[in-house]
């Protein structure tokens, strides 16, 4: 039986555009990003980041999922981020910063300085703005004029995304990202394969993923962890949050003590997020998801989970 994967894990993604020999699928994509903004393209990128069959992928916090140099020197860093908040901005500029702070070498002058590119693709919107993809520079607020080129960052909200609204090149690749596991990917990339030969390609490498066992089973891992991730934010949002403030003024107020309000609030926080681990064990034990991992994720006893 065929089985579809979710085009948006970062596992998928690096071994996508990382893998060897991948360079003109990455170029294409980087390409695809820039005509959109007007910007200028690159005719060739050396993978700085090679995909590796086996990650930590519980270790990811300072590391971009795609990294490569282009011919003029030029970095690029690819991100793929599936939540957040108002403050992600913030993280994609100390990204970026982190990656142009490691181009100068100790006792280098300032000219060895390339341009940094950063390419964020997030699966939720930062804003109410219709715009799907939008190019970040430093520029005067009153003349425009552009400050330095070394910096552009590149947002792309998939959420907003509908058909035609970019640049054909890079409206196929949102189509592609865009694709759910539920969907036909047979009939949608037959599709794009039409628009974009190099899709042929794309198609390819992921008829070989999902064939692949060793891939698979880092992919299913990484999946969970993500699936783990995200339920227990929004579960320690939901019933953390409210179950400690409901708690800690219920308590001030019987108490009539601000230290009453303190107490109150660390235990109903305590409590919800105990209650969604459980919460999060329980779905994960139900998708059969191995129970070590599960733990490491909850932070619930093995015992815990097989109780539950």
């Amino acid at each position: 039986m065929r089985r579809d994967i979710n085009v948006l894990n970062d596992y998928f993604v690096r071994y996508l555009f990382s893998s060897k020999d991948s360079n003109l699928i990455l170029l294409d994509f980087i390409n695809s990003t820039m005509l959109d903004a007007n910007m200028k393209t690159f005719r060739s990128v050396e993978i700085l980041t090679p995909f590796n069959y086996k990650e930590n992928y519980q270790n990811k916090e300072t590391i971009v999922d795609v990294k490569c140099i282009t011919q003029n020197g030029t970095v690029v860093i690819i991100e793929i981020q599936l939540q957040g908040n108002s403050r992600f901005p913030e993280r994609i500029l100390y990204y970026w910063a982190s990656n142009y702070s490691k181009l100068l070498k100790q006792g280098e002058k300032y000219d060895a300085l390339t341009p940094v590119v950063s390419i964020n693709l997030l699966n939720f919107n930062l804003d109410d703005s219709n715009n799907v993809h939008s190019c970040y520079m430093i520029y005067d607020t009153n003349s425009k004029r552009l400050l330095t080129d070394h910096l552009q960052i590149h947002i792309i909200e998939l959420k907003k995304f509908k058909d035609n609204l970019l640049d054909k090149d890079l409206d196929c690749w949102i189509k592609f990202f865009t694709m759910k596991e539920k969907d036909n990917k047979e009939i949608i990339m037959s599709e794009l394969v039409k628009e974009k030969p190099i899709m042929e390609e794309v198609q390819r490498r992921y008829n070989n993923f999902i064939k692949d066992r060793l891939m698979m089973n880092e992919y299913d891992k990484r999946e969970a962890y993500l699936y783990g991730n995200q339920i227990m934010l929004e579960e320690e949002r939901r019933l953390g949050i409210e179950e400690g403030f409901k708690k800690g003024i219920e308590k001030g107020i019987e108490q009539g003590m601000e230290k009453g309000i303190e107490q109150g609030m660390e235990k109903g926080i305590e409590q919800g997020i105990k209650k969604n681990q459980i919460l999060t064990a329980k779905n994960m034990k139900n998708k059969n998801i191995d129970i070590s991992l599960i733990s490491d994720i909850t932070g619930l006893s093995i015992k815990e989970i097989e109780e539950l």
